[in-house]
Parts: C-alpha cells; structure tokens; sequence
C-alpha cells in the first residue's frame, strides 16, 4: 500500500512539473541560450570554427522551440504569450548575428591568423610570428601576405634557399593585387641584392666554401625568377668562390704536412684535385 502511494505521488509530481516545465523554464532556457551565445568568441581563429559549430548547434534547438513549443506557449497561464515571443526573438536575432560572424570570419579565418602575426612581429615576437604565419597557410597555402611576410623573416634570418622557394611559391601560385605585385617586386630586387652582398661578404672573408653555397642559392633564384633582377655578377661571384674552394683544400693539405699528419694531408690533396677536375671545361 505504501509502494503504491509513493508511486502515486511520484506520478503526481511528474505530471506537474510536465504540465509547468514548458512554461516555467521558458525564461531559463532564454538565459541559457544567451549565455552560450555570448561566450562564443569570433576572434581567435583557433576556435572560430568549432565555435561556429556550436552555435549551428544552439541555432538547430531555437528552431525547434520555434516549431514545436512557442505555440503552446499561448496556454500558460502564468505568462504572456507575445512576451515570451518577444524574449525569443531577441535571442534568435542575438544568435543570427553572431552567426554572420562567425561564418565570415570562418571562410577568412588565413586572414585573422596573418593578423595575428603582424600584430606578433611588431611586438617582436618572431616565433609565435612564424605560428601564425604557419596556421595561415594551413588555411589558404598562397596568400600572397603571409608567404611576403614568411620569406621577409626567413631572408632576415639568413635562411636564402628557404626564402627563394618561399617567392618561387607566390610567383607561380598566388593571386596578386596591383599593390602585391609591387611589394613582392621590391622584395625580390631585396632578396637578390642581399644574396649577392653575403656572397662577397663570405669571400672576403675566406669563407670559400659558405660564399659558393650562398651564389649556388643565386643561381637556383636567378634561373627560377621572372628576368631583370639577375646580371653577370653572381657568374663572377661563383667563379671567385670555386677558386677559393679549391685554394682552401690546398690551405688545409698544407697545415696537415706542417703538423705532421701526412694522412690528412694526402686526402686533402686529393678533395683539391678532384675539385680541380671538377672546374675544368
């Protein structure tokens, strides 16, 4: 008897907060919303995409609310039908908006990331720069922007043969504005000036071997770039660098026999002869 009472009772209670739900928690449910809403960030593109999920999420159940509850909203008792549609519609609107939001910052999300690392470099924060340069192009692999700015930073940091692939890209890639074609012009006249100036550099400074890579790296660009930014000079610049090659080899077989070690120096010997074969017609 007591099972059956509790039962009842339960039943009861059941049937009542059934019959109050849809209209008491109505307010509830518009705050949830809201709040769920206005936590989605459109700013970080990091989350602009999951976040645009979300809100196809919360969007899909105020549509179903629409469809099957508000209705029935005409039969509370305890509130307004038309506030209650008011309250809704409010909310809806807040969502639609932050939906065109989203979306657009979704199909631009390479944009925010090439945003952010500007905004990284001029505060000199050159790594996560890179990161977000990165990130952008995971997204969109020819923005002209980010691939400008990554082959700035890799000619800063002396990384030639990267920044000459990294151009390549934007010149056989990219879609350019009038503005683009220009900066990426100026930066090219840059990039070989600077290539050809290290390589001479490098020589002067007995760096043989290091000058041949960097006039290797000007030829590789002078024979993959549009015509005008090369002339005779870097042919010079490898020519110099060769001979020093070969002079280095000799300057180290040379040491080895002062020193003694005649192993070492016979090899060097040979590296010099063998590279000297190497620049014969």
């Amino acid at each position: 008897m007591r099972k059956l009472l509790v039962f009842l009772v339960c039943c009861t209670l059941c049937a009542e907060m059934l019959a109050q739900s849809p209209c008491d928690s109505v307010q509830e449910r518009f705050g949830r919303w809201e709040t769920r809403i206005g936590q989605l960030t459109n700013d970080d593109p990091e989350l602009v995409a999951l976040h645009y999920l979300f809100l196809q999420d919360i969007l899909k159940a105020m549509q179903q609310f629409q469809e099957r509850e508000l209705p029935t909203m005409t039969r509370c008792a305890t509130m307004d039908y038309y506030q209650i549609r008011a309250a809704y519609q409010r909310v809806r609107y807040m969502a639609e908006q932050k939906n065109l939001i989203l979306k657009e910052h979704r199909d631009h999300v390479e944009d925010i990331f090439y945003q952010k690392a500007v905004e990284e470099l001029r505060y000199q924060a050159v790594g996560q720069c890179h990161y977000y340069l990165d990130r952008a192009l995971q997204y969109a692999p020819f923005h002209a922007d980010a691939l400008l700015l990554k082959a700035r930073l890799q000619l800063d940091e002396g990384r030639f043969e990267e920044a000459v692939k990294t151009i390549h890209i934007i010149y056989t890639k990219s879609t350019l504005t009038d503005l683009q074609e220009q900066q990426v012009s100026d930066f090219t006249l840059e990039l070989y000036e600077r290539m050809y100036n290290r390589g001479q550099e490098l020589i002067q400074q007995g760096l043989a071997a290091e000058a041949l890579e960097t006039f290797q790296t000007l030829e590789h660009f002078c024979n993959n770039m549009p015509s005008g930014y090369c002339n005779d000079d870097y042919y010079r610049g490898i020519l110099v660098s060769r001979e020093g090659v070969y002079e280095s080899y000799i300057s180290i077989a040379k040491a080895a026999e002062q020193r003694h070690n005649y192993e070492m120096a016979k090899k060097f010997y040979g590296y010099a002869e063998e590279y000297k074969k190497q620049l014969e017609p």
